[in-house]
């Protein structure tokens, strides 16, 4: 009885854990990692990063014809969303989805002339209310 007792704690204890998701805040900027999923109960919303699908920005110190951009797509609830990180075009960094604005602050590393490995972009991203 006392191990039936014991594995039925585990596995409660276990499933708990499964349900820690990380969160992120609302109206303040946070870091996400390429395929990290991040949840805030108050607002009822999960994000998931699924991709860096372009990025064409212009490598440092090489002169270009165009500046370049980089896209980022996002689940937002299930439902896709793409952000485009461009410069001298910050509203295109920006989308609304229901009552809140979603705005892609940095995408990281920078080219440098080297092909950027998928697992190492970070993306600053910031949700505020309207």
């Amino acid at each position: 009885m006392k191990a039936v007792l014991l594995l039925f704690s585990l596995s409660l204890l276990l499933a708990n854990a499964c349900e820690d998701t990380a969160t992120f805040p609302l109206g303040e900027s946070f870091t996400m990692s390429p395929q990290q999923e991040l949840v805030n109960k108050s607002a009822d919303m999960t994000i998931k990063w699924l991709e860096v699908s372009e990025d064409s920005r212009c490598p440092k110190n090489t002169n270009c014809v165009w500046e370049g951009q980089a896209k980022v797509s996002l689940l937002v609830n299930g439902n896709p969303l793409t952000l485009i990180l461009r410069d001298g075009k910050p509203e295109e960094a920006q989308a609304l989805v229901g009552e809140y604005i979603f705005t892609a602050e940095s995408l990281s590393p920078y080219p440098e002339g080297d092909k950027i490995a998928p697992v190492d972009y970070s993306l600053q991203l910031k949700v505020s209310s309207l």
